[in-house]
C-alpha cells in the first residue's frame, strides 16, 4: 500500500512539473506582424440560407436548419482566409502533419458561426460546403488544424471529406448524338485527381468555362474550425543537426525552415538548451531563419539548408531591426 501511494505521488509530482514547464514556455511569433489577416464578421441574423463570399474569394453556404439554433437566433459568421506563405506565416500556421509530412498549402480558412460570444456546431450527419478561391491541384487533400499547448498548429488529413464534383456524363453524351453533357456527382476527395485528369483530356472551346467549374469543386466537412487544402510532398532528404548560438543569454528562441517559391513552412520555439532537430525535411530550396531575442531587442542569422547540413553548426546571430528581419523572410 505504502508503495502504490509513493508511486501515485511521484506520478503526480512529474504532471505538475510537466504542466509547469508548458505554463512557463509562452513564444512569441517574430513574424506576426509580418502580413494582417483580418478576421472577417459577417451579420448573417435570422437568413434561413446564404452565400457568403470571403474578401480573398472563398465561398461559405449557410443553411439555417444544418445548425441546431432556434428560429429566432442571430447569427454571425467569422472568416479568416490565408492564400499565401506570408500569410500563414504571420499567423503561425505551420504546413506540417501529425506523421511530419511536409505539405504546400493551397489555402486555409477558419471559420467559426456564433451567437452572441457562442460557438454553434452543426446538426449530427449534417455538413458544411464550401469553396476554396484557388484551383484544386492534382494531389490536394483536406486537413484539418490541431492545436497543441503552446499553439503550434499540426494538420491531420480529413479521408472522410466529401467533394461535389463537375464530371463528365458518358451516358447522357452518348444519348444526345456525341454533345458533351455534363452532371456534379458526389465522390470522395481522393477521387478529384481522376476526374479533373479527365476533364483535363477533353478537348475544345466548349469545355472552358466547365474546366474551371470542375477545378473549384464545392467541399463538404463537419469539422470547419481550421481547413487547410494541402498535398503532401516528396522531399528531397531529411536532415539532422544541432545549432551552437554565439549568444547563450537569450530569453526566446525561434526557428523557422523556409521552401522557396512554395507555400510551406516549419517553425519550431525551443529555449536555449534544446537546439537539436531531428528528420527536417529538405525540399528544393531550403533555408533556415533563427531569431533571438533578449529585453525585446531581436538578434538573428539565416542560413540554406542541403543534405550535408549536419552535425553542430555554428550560428553567429546579429543585432537587427523589425524592417531587417522581414527582409530576410521575404528575399
Amino acid at each position: 500500500m505504502k508503495k502504490q501511494i509513493l508511486t501515485y505521488f511521484l506520478v503526480s509530482i512529474s504532471v505538475f512539473s510537466c504542466k509547469k514547464d508548458i505554463a512557463e514556455f509562452e513564444h512569441t511569433n517574430p513574424f506576426e506582424k509580418v502580413v494582417l489577416v483580418e478576421n472577417q464578421t459577417f451579420d448573417l441574423d435570422t437568413i434561413s440560407v446564404k452565400e457568403i463570399i470571403g474578401e480573398k474569394g472563398t465561398k461559405i453556404y449557410f443553411n439555417r436548419e444544418d445548425f441546431d439554433i432556434k428560429d429566432s437566433d442571430k447569427v454571425t459568421l467569422e472568416l479568416k482566409e490565408y492564400y499565401s506563405r506570408l500569410e500563414l506565416i504571420s499567423d503561425n500556421l505551420n504546413t506540417i502533419t501529425d506523421k511530419n509530412e511536409l505539405l504546400e498549402s493551397n489555402g486555409v480558412v477558419s471559420i467559426k458561426f456564433k451567437i452572441g460570444d457562442k460557438e454553434i456546431k452543426l446538426k449530427n450527419g449534417k455538413k458544411l460546403k464550401l469553396k476554396f478561391a484557388q484551383e484544386f491541384r492534382i494531389g490536394d487533400r483536406i486537413f484539418n488544424g490541431v492545436l497543441d499547448s503552446i499553439n503550434q498548429i499540426t494538420w491531420i488529413q480529413n479521408s472522410e471529406t466529401k467533394v461535389l464534383q463537375t464530371v463528365l456524363d458518358s451516358v447522357a453524351t452518348r444519348r444526345f448524338g456525341g454533345v458533351m453533357t455534363f452532371r456534379e456527382k458526389l465522390v470522395s476527395i481522393d477521387s478529384v485527381d481522376y476526374y479533373n485528369r479527365q476533364l483535363e483530356q477533353i478537348q475544345g472551346d466548349l469545355i472552358e468555362d466547365i474546366e474551371k467549374i470542375g477545378y473549384y469543386p464545392l467541399v463538404l466537412v463537419d469539422d470547419y474550425d481550421w481547413i487547410n487544402v494541402d498535398k503532401i510532398l516528396d522531399v528531397d532528404s531529411r536532415i539532422t543537426f544541432e545549432l551552437n548560438l554565439n549568444k547563450s543569454d537569450l530569453e526566446k528562441i525561434s526557428v523557422f525552415f523556409i521552401y522557396n517559391d512554395m507555400n510551406s513552412f516549419i517553425s519550431e520555439y525551443r529555449k536555449y538548451y534544446d537546439l537539436k532537430f531531428i528528420d527536417i525535411p529538405i525540399k528544393n530550396e531550403s533555408s533556415m531563419i533563427i531569431v533571438g531575442e533578449k529585453e525585446k531587442e531581436l538578434f538573428a542569422d539565416k542560413r540554406i539548408l542541403n543534405e550535408q547540413t549536419t552535425g553542430k553548426i555554428n550560428i553567429n546571430l546579429k543585432k537587427i531591426d523589425s524592417t531587417e528581419l522581414k527582409e530576410l523572410l521575404i528575399k
